[in-house]
């Protein structure tokens, strides 16, 4: 029975795409594989032998890490693409980064379509979000795409994001393929999802996942009392609290509420905390 490792680069129904030996074999999960969805997913590194000539994932090495929603694994770095159309959902972006923190995982900021951003926003994203990189591109003009490139750099890379905001297109014209993409709906000016799944496709030397725009997103495992510990930009402030326990909510003597009052520190993303916080608090009262 010949055996061989791979890497699963798409999934559609109950079919597998795997990279193994240099080439693209498609293949089917063992039984007890399939009794949990979640068992095996793009991004995995799987073990596959050969049974009348049929390619069968026998088992999944362990996974370096894993993102929830889109629900990938051995994820280096995820773009978390925003836009001026539709209006950028900061609070997903937000949730996205806490997880991507808690995973392990490098974000960085992609604003897609600056050519449509108005004078200073772009510059305002980047004093916000100063503890990751900010890249400001445009797949339409192919602009700003070599700093994107040098992101990937032999990576695997996740895109996430709400959907129409252009993920798919960075992907077109960063790996000069043709997949399918849509545009706004006119009557809500919401996203066409044109991606139905999760695909790896090879890149610079790495590789880049498409992914299915989503518009909500929700904390796993993360403890309302832990959040604090996934702002970056909070944790410099953080050593001046009077309590080395504050959670930067309604305590007093707070270094980090301080430093938003003298806009230190943007006071949009304390204010996102704030509601998430409020959401991890929601979700434990009901767990329990």
């Amino acid at each position: 029975m010949k055996r061989a490792e791979g890497v699963v680069t798409k999934i559609v129904s109950n079919l597998y795409t795997v990279f193994a030996d240099g080439e693209y074999r498609e293949a089917v999960a063992r039984g007890r594989l399939k009794l949990n969805p979640r068992s095996v997913t793009v991004g995995d590194r799987v073990v596959l032998s050969e049974e009348n000539g049929t390619n069968v994932i026998d088992s999944v090495l362990p996974r370096k890490n894993e993102l929830q929603r889109p629900f990938v694994a051995n994820v280096d770095t995820a773009f978390i693409v925003i836009a001026k159309e539709p209006k950028p959902d900061l609070l997903l972006t937000d949730k996205i980064i806490v997880n991507c923190f808690k995973e392990g995982v490098t974000p960085v900021l992609v604003y897609n379509k600056c050519e449509l951003a108005e004078d200073g926003e772009i510059d305002a994203l980047k004093r916000a979000y100063s503890f990751i990189d900010v890249i400001a591109v445009s797949a339409k003009l192919k602009s700003g795409l070599k700093e994107l490139e040098s992101e990937v750099d032999g990576k695997t890379v996740c895109l996430a994001g709400q959907s129409a905001v252009g993920k798919t297109s960075l992907m077109n014209a960063v790996l000069d393929l043709d997949l399918k993409t849509d545009g706004l709906s006119a009557k809500i000016k919401r996203g066409k999802n044109t991606t139905r799944h999760v695909e790896i496709y090879p890149a610079l030397g790495g590789h880049v996942m498409d992914t299915c725009g989503f518009s909500m997103l929700t904390l796993v495992n993360i403890p309302s009392d832990e959040l604090k510990y996934y702002y970056e930009d909070f944790l410099k402030f953080a050593d001046d609290c009077k309590y080395t326990a504050c959670n930067h909510i309604s305590e007093p003597g707070c270094a980090v509420k301080e430093a938003v009052a003298a806009g230190k520190l943007d006071k949009g993303r304390y204010d996102r905390y704030l509601q998430i916080y409020n959401e991890l608090i929601e979700s434990e009262k009901h767990r329990y």
